[in-house]
């Protein structure tokens, strides 16, 4: 127990054998239930068999083992099922690989303990951290899906969005579970969208970065990029149709199609006339309507993200405590 509520931890391991041990060992005592997913880890890994052990010593670890590997959302899925089904009111998801200070947990979870938030995650991208430890790839492609992240769910200041350390309240929890989570890497940009659907307070909350410690990254950023980027499109449209048509009528919708229309057609028209340019000459009157078109595209597309954050009703908090 935590400030008098049940907490629960998932903690989703795919060939973490060299990890799994320190992260579930260090998890603090009023954790109540340690719930690992085995993720179907291939031998001749040992991920299953040093969590059997573990939990053979401490009732608060539950195993539940995956046939086959289903991804790191679905991993957290069936967590969560698990967590929700012990009664568990706060519940809280950590990487198995080490990266993931439990020492974090209390920042994490006092805002939703509190009821100042209902998700809370992680964010190794402020002042405080020393953020020059993570790779410069990951930085890169980090900032890129946090962007996307920002149009796609509305939380226009939310940081570090690929982040997975998480705290959420039993009923944000149980909203997962309805809507379903994305089975792979994309799981913490669709449980983003899960809060917005559901006008959830979402907390940042500053942590230092972990890294070199002998963890073993299965991430590669070519591979999840384009599928992550077709969510957020996906996730954007949905947040449109959903908040600003179905449950009540904005501008914003109208004002990003004109507006993207308006910015392809210019662009469009404008390269033409570029290709034109070098056999022929073009007239000045397709040059201005061209560029008048393009750069009325793009302050429609201005208005309509001002728009967008006016008619934002739930704005992520921020916390360094």
């Amino acid at each position: 127990m935590y400030m008098g509520k049940q907490i629960g931890a998932v903690v989703p391991a795919y060939k973490e054998e060299s990890q799994i041990s320190d992260v579930v060992t260090s998890m603090p005592d009023y954790m109540d239930h340690i719930i690992v997913v085995e993720d179907g880890s291939p031998p001749p890994d040992k991920t299953k068999e040093i969590v059997r052990e573990l939990a053979a010593k401490d009732s608060r670890i539950i195993l539940i083992e995956r046939s086959e590997n289903g991804g790191v959302g679905k991993a957290i899925e069936d967590g969560y099922r698990k967590s929700v089904e012990l009664g568990d009111e706060i519940i809280c998801s950590m990487a198995g690989d080490g990266q993931t200070d439990p020492k974090e947990l209390p920042k994490l979870m006092t805002p939703v303990i509190e009821g100042r938030a209902d998700y809370t995650k992680g964010n190794r991208y402020n002042l405080m951290s020393d953020w020059s430890v993570i790779p410069m790839v990951r930085k890169i492609g980090s900032m890129i899906l946090s962007f996307l992240t920002r149009f796609a769910t509305g939380y226009w200041t939310i940081g570090d969005s690929q982040n997975g350390y998480t705290a959420a309240s039993r009923e944000l929890v149980q909203a997962f579970l309805r809507r379903g989570l994305y089975p792979r890497y994309g799981v913490p940009n669709d449980m983003l969208l899960t809060c917005a659907l559901n006008e959830a307070r979402v907390m940042d909350i500053s942590m230092e970065p972990v890294y070199d410690v002998g963890e073993e990254s299965k991430l590669r950023p070519s591979r999840v990029a384009l599928p992550i980027a077709r969510l957020l499109i996906k996730g954007f449209g949905i947040r449109m149709y959903y908040r600003h048509i179905l449950l009540e009528t904005t501008p914003v919708p109208f004002a990003y199609l004109m507006g993207f229309i308006s910015f392809i057609s210019g662009f469009s028209w404008s390269a033409i006339l570029l290709f034109r340019s070098i056999q022929v000459s073009v007239t000045t009157p397709e040059v201005v309507a061209s560029t008048l078109l393009f750069m009325g595209g793009a302050i429609v597309l201005l208005l309509a993200i001002v728009l967008d954050v006016l008619f934002s009703t739930k704005s992520p908090l921020r916390a360094n405590q």
